[in-house]
């Protein structure tokens, strides 16, 4: 009986470790046969840190949290490379647009051969725009290398005003 029980439990835990063993899925077409596996929560942790500091206009904390070669692409097309100048850039639209961020939700991924990670997250961000706040839906891509935001993409999507029309 013994034996039994211990054939039960092995066989089980057998099971159970090979449904865990993730193959990954997805593609991406600039590394072909690359998948993609759920990521662990240190890097949605690092993105959450990363936006508090924006909310808090914490600027030494961004900028420390940026990899020296940080490459941004706005929604626009717009181009950010270098702590520099991604500094620069928000510093201008804190002053411009005062941003505020409010993430909703946020999924870590890995590359199985590559073990490079990622974050895809969405924001509801808001902004003043001539005096009126205006909100916007960001989904933005980013690659956490070492601890480190080393790019991202933002993609926006403007959300329609709530205001009742007669």
């Amino acid at each position: 009986m013994r034996k039994l029980i211990l054939f039960i439990t092995v066989f089980t835990f057998g099971i159970i470790n090979l449904q865990a063993q993730q193959e990954g899925a997805g593609f991406f077409t600039y590394q072909p046969g690359e998948k993609y596996i759920v990521g662990s929560d240190d890097i949605t942790d690092i993105w959450v840190k990363y936006i508090e500091a924006h909310n808090k206009r914490d600027m030494k904390a961004i900028i420390s949290m940026d990899s020296d070669n940080i490459s941004i692409v706005g929604p626009d097309g717009s181009r950010i490379n270098g702590k520099e100048m991604h500094e620069q850039a928000l510093l201008a639209w804190f002053e411009a647009e005062d941003p505020k961020w409010e993430i909703y939700w946020a999924l870590p991924y890995q590359a199985v051969e590559s073990g490079v990670t990622w974050i895809v997250a969405g924001h509801s961000v808001t902004l003043t725009v001539d005096g009126k706040e205006v909100k916007v839906n960001s989904m933005i891509d980013g690659e956490i290398i070492d601890g480190k935001i080393a790019r991202f993409f933002v993609y926006n999507m403007d959300v329609p005003d709530d205001t009742p029309t007669e």
